[in-house]
């Protein structure tokens, strides 16, 4: 079998990930594994050999006085063992140490294996899962383009955009506006979230006050370099708008300069 180490730099390569984010999805498969073979009544961890990179897991017991409680639980024989039989596995032990125990999946056979690679294929796509959601929360309130690939009977506007779908519900579409498919369509991130059917999705509007904002943003230099201010706005879609501008500085007039020449922006 290929070294853990090498795995790991293998899916963080191919699935994008961070090195730690790989090698924590790695860790957490393999105990959910030695569970599943061995039970779940196991205590394990997972440690990195700082000199090789490599991840060994092993099994935990923990060291305890004849007289303690957790005895008597389910499967205590397998997490807990008394100071006197801690003593014959080595005489400096005392209540409280933990003994471990390597484990070695390879060696309990195929099905050991087999298991292991689904429940790393399940975490690593948890795990990819969970980085694109967060990449995407930090995200809301930009603006980006889609590509529109369905419009349903509902007017609600879908496209993709890198590895998502995108949607721009008809509520916050521009009144007037319809699109076909094919068309480009710059809209804001309103919000990200996960359907348990279609995954995760990232919900667009054309309607924001905050989308206005952002078009200022790109269209006017003053505002991207931060000399004009918006300091609130409203507006009717479609109809009319308010914006609220002050500048940092008196030679910069924030209405002339967000309005242009001749009212050219």
């Amino acid at each position: 079998m290929e070294k853990i180490a090498n795995i790991i730099q293998s899916i963080a390569s191919e699935k994008g990930l961070k090195l730690e984010d790989a090698q924590e999805a790695v860790s957490t498969a393999l105990i959910k594994t030695a569970k599943r073979i061995f039970g779940e009544e196991y205590e394990y961890i997972v440690e990195n050999d700082a000199d090789t990179g490599e991840l060994a897991l092993f099994q935990k017991v923990l060291v305890v006085s004849d007289d303690d409680e957790r005895l008597e639980e389910d499967g205590a024989d397998e997490r807990y063992m008394i100071l006197k039989e801690a003593k014959e596995v080595d005489s400096d032990l005392e209540i409280g140490d933990e003994i471990t125990y390597k484990v070695d999946l390879v060696d309990m056979g195929r099905t050991a294996v087999a298991v292991l690679f689904r429940e790393l294929e399940y975490h690593i796509q948890r795990q990819v899962a969970q980085n694109t959601y967060e990449n995407y929360q930090s995200k809301v309130g930009d603006i980006i383009n889609i590509v529109v690939t369905r419009v349903d009977d509902d007017e609600n506007t879908y496209g993709e955009f890198k590895e998502v779908q995108a949607i721009l519900p008809m509520k916050s579409r521009i009144k007037g506006e319809k699109f076909k498919v094919g068309d480009t369509v710059k809209s804001i991130i309103r919000r990200v979230y996960v359907d348990k059917q279609k995954g995760m999705i990232v919900e667009l509007s054309r309607t924001s006050p905050k989308f206005l904002e952002k078009l200022l943003e790109l269209q006017v230099p003053e505002i991207s370099d931060e000399y004009v201010i918006i300091q609130g706005s409203a507006r009717i879609p479609g109809e009319r708008a308010k914006v609220a501008l002050s500048s940092v500085t008196p030679n910069v007039d924030p209405v002339g300069a967000t309005v242009g020449t001749k009212g050219v922006r």
